[in-house]
């Protein structure tokens, strides 16, 4: 740690964020579109696919894959940032890493030597982190307004699920991350991340079935076809129907 209140910089950080950039979002959708494929083979199927139908009769698989594509944009918008923190912060950071901006002094009489952080310490600390936590929501969960209504009007009791593992997540995020500090945030945002990846998946769905475009089929074959298909989860497979 330097006399400036952060680490020197480190001009190889973000090729140490490198993969988790690119690795991040691959991961997401796989666990998202399992867990959506799940929830339309093992629920209310011949409801989904009513819905999913009447979609087709009007285009809104585009709409659909929009609200997709608008959560991965928000996702990039809120990532992007990591390459610069990796620099300026370590993975080993703690609570420093709460930070969202760092300040520099201004005026003559300023020190030249010093960056203004959050106080980490304390009820300041916590006060401080449960705020990161609300202003970490309001970044990330703008594509769940377009979701709940979208996913809702198909996939009406997958939607209320998800729903509410989402806000549970987030307020584990928000007492973990006050109470316990870094790190204390990890398993709420786990959570809520899987939940809004599984929303984003099922738009995805809903716009491969409703436009026949075939990319649940040919993932669901391509999975049945490895060795580890006997080993997940999902109701047969092979068995469910993927056409409408």
């Amino acid at each position: 740690m330097s006399k400036k209140a952060i680490p020197e910089v480190d001009n190889f950080g973000r090729l140490k964020f490198l993969p988790a950039f690119v690795l991040g979002p691959v991961v997401s959708a796989a666990l998202g579109g399992a867990a959506a494929w799940y929830l339309y083979s093992t629920g209310n199927t011949e409801l989904f696919d009513r819905n999913i139908a009447r979609l087709a009769e009007t285009e809104q698989g585009y709409t659909h894959l929009a609200a997709a594509l608008f959560s991965f944009i928000v996702d990039w918008i809120n990532t992007y940032p990591m390459f610069y923190k990796t620099m300026v912060m370590r993975f080993t950071s703690g609570n420093l890493r709460a930070n969202m901006q760092i300040y520099k002094r201004a005026g003559k009489d300023a020190n030249e030597d010093g960056y203004v952080v959050l106080e980490t310490s304390g009820p300041v600390g916590s006060y401080n982190r449960a705020n990161r936590s609300l202003t970490h929501f309001v970044e990330n969960s703008i594509p769940m307004a377009l979701f709940i209504p979208l996913c809702g009007a198909v996939f009406p009791f997958p939607t209320f699920l998800l729903t509410a593992l989402f806000g549970f997540g987030r307020i584990m995020h928000q007492i973990g991350y006050a109470s316990i500090g870094y790190g204390g945030h990890g398993i709420g945002f786990a959570i809520a991340s899987l939940a809004k990846a599984t929303m984003q998946m099922l738009c995805v769905l809903a716009a491969d079935k409703s436009m026949q475009l075939g990319w649940a089929a040919q993932a669901v074959t391509a999975l049945n076809d490895t060795a580890l298909a006997p080993y997940i989860p999902f109701p047969s497979l092979g068995a469910v129907k993927v056409e409408l």
